[in-house]
Parts: structure tokens; C-alpha cells; sequence
């Protein structure tokens, strides 16, 4: 089975991507993590900078992506995290920077066919729960069942201010605002796979509701099936 789980910045979905896999014994896969990784490597193993990763090399984009080199694992304990020649580098890829340089690699056509690519072969091995911006619409347009979850800006303004704070970015709420505006405007005008809410998907604002309220009314929905 695959659920899809789509939604703006600091909605929630990858919180309740978790939590309803981990409810559901499925493997979960983090879409933004497969960009933040390859935006990471090209920048260590190619240089690459904020002026030139819109435009990686199909070579570089390769050898980062190389399976004998590049692992992406999913467990229960340490959740979901990326190895590069068997060094876990995880940790590395929640940086304010590697957000920035990985929200402008994600729009390059060939980085997304790769990653869809990946995604793909995941997904062919294994039950899944899958979170991004375009993986019910563009992904697996014929996933089983796909939410997509949302929130008002001011409540995702603040979540994403309270995550960045566990990284050591210190923002504003005013900052948070403008971050957050800014990157729904890249996610919902970008040519490639714009953020969009895909056909036939169940919409949960979750605005005011718990991770529990959410993954209660999601499972509803599930059981239906």
C-alpha cells in the first residue's frame, strides 16, 4: 500500500508521516531529506554554491546518487536517515543553509526524475507512508489513499521557527513569516511538480488538532479502504 502525504512548509506532514507509519508498521519515506542529502553532497563533493546547484551536472547528480555510495534506511529507533559511503550524514542536513540550497535543487527536472526514481524503488519493496510536495500528484499519482495537509500561515510560521530553534537558527516570528511566504510562493509557482493538492485527496487542516487528532481522523479514512 502507499499513502501519500502532501502539504506546504511546516504543516505537519512529516511529523504525522512519522507517526502514522510507525502506527501502521510501514515504512516511511522523507522526500525533502532525498533533496537536502543530494544539495548536501554536491556542495562537499562538487562545490557547488547558492549561484550554481539550479544547474547540477547529470554526472554529479549520479555519483551522489551511485546506490553502491548513497543509502537511504528507515527504522523505528533511528527513523528515517542517509548514509554516503557508509558515513551517516543525517545530521548534517537540517543546516538553515542546506534548506535553502536543497529548496533550489528540488526544482531542477533531471535532480526530480532521480528522485522520484528512488522513491519509486522504495516504495516497490516495502508497505509506505511517503511526505513531500508533489508525491500524490506527480510521484505515485495512483497511490491507494493521498491527505494533503495544511495550516494556517501563522501557526506553520511558528512550528517552523520552533523546529529551526533544535538546529541553532534563531528566527523572528516576523522572520518565520517571511520564510514561510516565500517558500510556498517557490513550491506553488515552480514549473516542475508545483506544490498542488492532488486529485482525489483527503485535506486535514491541522491547524488547530494534535498529532493524535490527525493520525485518528487519517486512520478513519485508512480503514475505509
Amino acid at each position: 500500500m502507499i499513502i501519500t502525504i502532501d502539504g506546504p512548509a511546516a504543516s505537519g506532514k512529516s511529523t504525522v508521516s512519522r507517526a502514522l507509519a510507525l502506527e501502521l508498521e510501514f515504512f516511511y519515506i522523507c522526500s525533502g531529506l532525498l533533496y537536502r542529502a543530494l544539495a548536501y553532497l554536491l556542495m562537499h563533493e562538487f562545490d557547488y554554491t547558492i549561484e550554481t546547484i539550479n544547474n547540477p551536472s547529470i554526472s554529479d547528480i549520479e555519483h551522489c546518487f551511485d546506490p553502491q555510495k548513497f543509502t537511504y534506511h528507515y527504522d523505528t529507533q533511528m527513523q528515517e536517515h542517509i548514509s554516503f559511503e557508509k558515513q551517516d550524514i543525517t545530521a548534517r542536513l537540517k543546516e538553515k543553509y542546506i534548506d535553502k540550497l536543497a529548496s533550489i535543487v528540488s526544482v531542477n527536472e533531471i535532480v526530480r526524475k532521480k528522485v522520484t526514481h528512488i522513491q519509486r524503488t522504495l516504495a516497490s519493496n516495502h508497505n509506505i507512508v511517503i511526505d513531500g510536495r508533489d508525491v500524490g500528484s506527480a510521484v505515485f499519482p495512483n497511490a491507494e489513499i493521498k491527505f494533503f495537509v495544511t495550516a494556517s500561515v501563522k501557526v506553520r510560521a511558528q512550528r517552523w521557527k520552533k523546529d529551526q530553534e533544535k538546529y541553532g537558527n534563531h528566527l523572528s516570528f516576523e522572520q518565520a513569516i517571511v520564510a514561510i511566504t516565500d517558500r510556498d510562493d517557490r513550491d506553488k509557482n515552480r514549473i516542475i511538480a508545483p506544490l498542488i493538492i492532488p486529485e482525489n485527496a483527503i485535506i486535514i487542516d491541522t491547524s488547530d488538532l494534535t498529532i493524535d487528532q490527525t493520525i485518528t481522523i487519517m486512520l478513519k479514512h485508512i480503514k475505509k479502504l
